[in-house]
């Protein structure tokens, strides 16, 4: 079996801060289990959010830690976030 057949997609959210202001991210990430087990899908959601202008601290979470529906929420405040962020016309 190639290194390549051994990746899997992992979810991780993420809460931490971003221009001063908490919030909460999303990464979704090819890993190895072996990288799983030593913790290194953390750095690599780490490296990204770190990217995208996200600053510590960093509360990671994969998708088989924490409560059941923390994926699901976080997913809702992010969607609600983009949509809050964009311009609302108003019609007088």
């Amino acid at each position: 079996m190639s290194a390549a057949s051994d990746l899997r997609t992992i979810a991780i959210v993420t809460a931490c801060m971003k221009d001063e202001t908490p919030t909460f991210a999303r990464n979704e990430l090819a890993v190895t289990q072996e990288e799983v087990e030593n913790g290194a899908h953390f750095f690599l959601a780490e490296m990204k959010l770190r990217e995208d202008g996200y600053e510590e601290p960093f509360v990671h979470f994969a998708a088989d830690e924490g409560p059941a529906f923390l994926h699901d929420a976080v997913l809702q405040f992010l969607d609600m976030a983009a949509t809050v962020t964009e311009p609302t016309p108003h019609v007088v």
